[in-house]
């Protein structure tokens, strides 16, 4: 993920056709989703903001509205946990934890 020009693409085959997210890291780059069907072919374009925007707009509607989060905390821990098998599949050492120092 250091390399200057990186990207990654998703994609998604179901029973009606396929989707492509073209660099779903960086929509902000490349914000394109292939659709491809039986009917034919399209592109949509999903807007070119960072994905950390859209966070920062959930949690201030939240804090100013009370709204509900999209995610919560076990969501968190799903991806660590995701995150920590992909290390142990790749044959790396888990991540290295850190203890919050207690309050004081």
């Amino acid at each position: 993920m250091a390399h200057g020009d990186w990207r990654m693409s998703f994609r998604v085959v179901g029973s009606r056709g396929e989707a492509t997210a073209v660099n779903f890291v960086q929509p902000h780059l490349d914000d394109r989703v292939l659709v491809r069907t039986p009917t034919g072919e399209r592109t949509e374009e999903l807007g070119k903001r960072s994905s950390y925007t859209y966070q920062l707009e959930a949690y201030a509607t939240h804090l100013r509205h009370g709204t509900p989060l999209p995610l919560h905390a076990e969501d968190a821990l799903t991806t660590m946990s995701l995150i920590d098998e992909c290390y142990h599949t790749a044959g790396f050492p888990p991540r290295p934890r850190t203890a919050l120092p207690a309050p004081g």
